[in-house]
């Protein structure tokens, strides 16, 4: 009885969902560009024929895949620049970029490269995966990653070369304590100096280590900052005085109240904003242009609006709302020229018994679609063609 009121109480919501949708002007068509796409490392490996039967589904023109190097290299290799060393685990990676290739999704990926093992942590009183790492084993880790999906490299055992990776971004939310520390020191952001090291190591390692040309992603910020954080346009002040280059600019402007939606946002500052969301996006962009002195691809990496579950009810929207808000955010990314890219975070919700799980996908984690599925597949279908199949 129970499972039969849950499934009717779902086909109501979608119902609902699609008087929304009917509700919601057309696409602008300023940015005939943007490509949309997801990282949901969990669901590609776990049941990789329903993921990429949904990334059809969902015209995906990209993918980006989250590398923490924690996961990679839980013990320390006895030769950090020998990618086949036998600490390093490179399995789920390497099965995703063949499947992505064969996808159509070749030279469509992103790898996000980040999270400190304890043995590479430069501060020794702490060991988490947020550390600042010594350089030299980051640039090692950098090294082997760049020459195994160079396009030329065979794993034993093989008869072809992986695919080729090109687009590489450097940590994940540098600007937040949970991510990266130091932060301040004596009242002073170091993070994105520290950051910029980071930046500068990983397109001096990669660059030697493929024949052609990649690009770099840089910054992958934290929506705001803190009382031990940096706020996104103050980490950017940060990366321009430590000269920071790189190719494209990335972002991750969740909300901080969720049910506000793309209303979220447009209370803040137009030349100092301590937040930044979908609503007061173009805030960051003529910003950052500023900042840098010229304009830059943008590419928002990670996004998404979490719904309720037993255990998650704070911080969520309804999941009416979560499916108006995601095609209303395709539709603000796209009136923006300088948008390029945009991830939502997860297509099937995480399981609650992995400890922090998140809701922020378009179907429930046993599968079911949210309202957001058919919304989000409508708007994306309006964009630029995907490659995959």
């Amino acid at each position: 009885m129970q499972m039969r009121t849950t499934h009717a109480r779902r086909i109501l919501i979608t119902l609902a969902a699609c008087v929304v949708l009917l509700a919601i002007p057309a696409l602008a068509s300023a940015n005939k560009n943007l490509r949309t796409g997801f990282l949901d490392n969990a669901y590609a490996g776990s049941d990789p024929a329903a993921f990429w039967s949904d990334a059809a589904e969902l015209n995906v023109g990209f993918m980006r895949w989250d590398m923490q190097w924690a996961h990679m290299a839980v013990s320390k290799p006895k030769d950090a620049r020998n990618v086949e060393d036998p600490a390093y685990f490179w399995a789920q990676t390497d099965n995703f970029v063949r499947q992505a290739a064969q996808h159509g999704l070749q030279d469509r990926i992103m790898f996000t490269l980040w999270a400190t093992p304890k043995w590479a942590s430069s501060l020794q009183a702490s060991g988490t995966t947020a550390d600042m790492p010594k350089i030299d084993a980051w640039r090692a880790f950098v090294h082997v990653v760049a020459t195994r999906y160079s396009g030329k490299y065979t794993p034993p055992g093989a008869t072809t070369p992986l695919p080729r990776v090109v687009s590489f971004e450097t940590w994940n939310e540098p600007n937040a304590s949970f991510a990266l520390r130091p932060q301040i020191v004596n009242g002073k952001a170091v993070s994105p100096g520290n950051y910029v090291k980071l930046l500068n190591a990983l397109k001096s390692e990669v660059t030697k280590a493929v024949s052609f040309k990649p690009t770099f992603v840089a910054g992958a910020l934290y929506k705001q900052g803190g009382p031990r954080s940096v706020t996104p346009i103050n980490f950017l002040r940060g990366m321009a005085t430590a000269k920071a280059k790189f190719d494209v600019l990335s972002m991750h402007p969740y909300n901080n109240t969720p049910r506000l939606g793309l209303k979220d946002g447009l209370d803040q500052s137009k030349t100092n904003p301590k937040f930044i969301g979908i609503g007061n996006f173009d805030t960051f962009i003529t910003l950052s242009n500023q900042i840098f002195g010229k304009k830059r691809p943008i590419w928002v990496t990670e996004f998404g609006w979490q719904t309720p579950s037993e255990g998650k009810n704070q911080y969520v929207a309804t999941v009416k709302q979560q499916s108006q808000f995601a095609y209303e955010s395709v539709l603000r990314l796209k009136q923006l020229p300088q948008v390029e890219r945009a991830a939502w975070f997860l297509i099937r919700d995480d399981p609650p018994e992995n400890g922090v799980f998140y809701t922020t996908g378009l179907r429930y984690v046993d599968g079911t679609k949210k309202p957001s599925f058919n919304t989000w597949m409508s708007a994306a279908k309006k964009l630029q063609r995907s490659p995959i199949r």
